[in-house]
């Protein structure tokens, strides 16, 4: 009896003791950003093992139409990724006052420059968690769903020193459109020439461009930005990128995939892989088409605004993809045309 008694006491002490850490989680962080274009502000998930010492990657997600930070970060369920794998997620946040639906505006041309508008914005974002967290300049990745995944898209083009990669959920090229009445035509048709758009994007780089890895993730039934528009996004990248990688226009970086793979998950969706290398050969884009999926983040958590949890995890997918990106290599002597 006695012998029965220690041992479920050693059981119950054992349980007492797992308990905190099977519920420690990271934390939320406020934070504003404001310069001569407005101000925006922004929530900041710190992981559970951030200590202030090592230096740690940081991923800026950015939220839909319509949606809140919360919405994104309960929807795509980043943050429990960050607290496995231990690095930083913020989430700018696009007020009613910017834009009606709450739509980063992507498709205006006063916000497609670097040192203007939202972009602009957005990098003070990053520039302030930089100087307030210990975070890994050589690894801070940008990822967004529908207006978010072409706002990322920008801000690859815009500011590639401060980003090593991009995710681009249901999102658009860059400059697929430069005004609101281009906005609806490129979201169901794909734009201009994606060609002339990946030199667009080389120009904008300026002299901090280098190979940006890419990764898209869009649904076959997406109602709101359709199918095309996957394809006309790693066709802008692949030209950007044939640019970048010898300042030529030669096709040393391709839109023809390397490799395809498919896939399904078990009781969900059906869905494609693409995979384009660079000169090297080594993989630098990634295209997911995963079937029957509509307008909504691939994997999510069921229930939430704008997910759907029977296609693949998009979120453990960027999150591979962006932890295996290597430091880039800057642009420094290519002559932009």
């Amino acid at each position: 009896m006695k012998a029965g008694f220690i041992r479920i006491n050693l059981i119950i002490a054992s349980v007492l003791f797992l308990l905190p850490a099977m519920a420690r989680a990271g934390s939320w962080s406020n934070g504003t950003v404001t310069n001569s274009f407005g101000s925006r502000n922004y929530k900041l998930w710190i992981p559970t093992h951030y200590t202030g010492k090592a230096k740690l990657p940081l991923v800026m997600m950015l939220h839909g139409c319509t949606q809140t930070p919360d919405d994104f970060a309960t929807g795509a369920r980043m943050n429990s990724i960050a607290d496995n794998e231990n690095f930083l997620v913020v989430y700018p946040e696009q007020p009613a006052t910017a834009n009606a639906l709450k739509c980063w505006n992507w498709f205006d041309a006063a916000q497609q420059s670097r040192g203007q508008g939202e972009p602009s914005l957005l990098a003070e974002i990053v520039n302030k968690t930089r100087a307030s967290y210990k975070v890994d300049g050589r690894r801070v990745f940008v990822a967004g769903i529908s207006a978010g995944g072409a706002m990322a898209v920008v801000m690859g083009a815009t500011y590639p020193d401060l980003f090593a990669a991009i995710g681009v959920h249901s999102g658009l090229a860059y400059k697929a459109a430069t005004s609101l009445s281009e906005a609806r035509p490129a979201m169901g048709q794909g734009g201009t020439d994606p060609a002339r758009l990946g030199q667009l994007a080389f120009q904008a780089m300026g002299q901090t461009g280098h190979l940006m890895r890419v990764i898209v993730f869009q649904g076959m039934k997406d109602g709101a930005v359709s199918l095309l528009n996957a394809d006309r996004v790693i066709t802008q990248w692949a030209k950007t990128n044939d640019y970048i990688d010898d300042g030529k226009d030669n096709n040393s970086v391709d839109d023809v995939a390397d490799k395809k793979l498919a896939g399904a998950i078990p009781g969900g969706y059906s869905f494609t892989t693409y995979v384009y290398n660079d000169q090297a050969g080594k993989p630098l884009m990634e295209k997911w088409i995963v079937e029957e999926l509509k307008h909504a983040w691939s994997g999510g958590l069921a229930g939430a605004t704008y997910t759907d949890p029977k296609g693949p995890n998009a979120s453990q997918e960027m999150w591979r993809f962006f932890r295996e990106s290597p430091p880039y290599r800057r642009l420094s002597s290519l002559r932009h045309r």
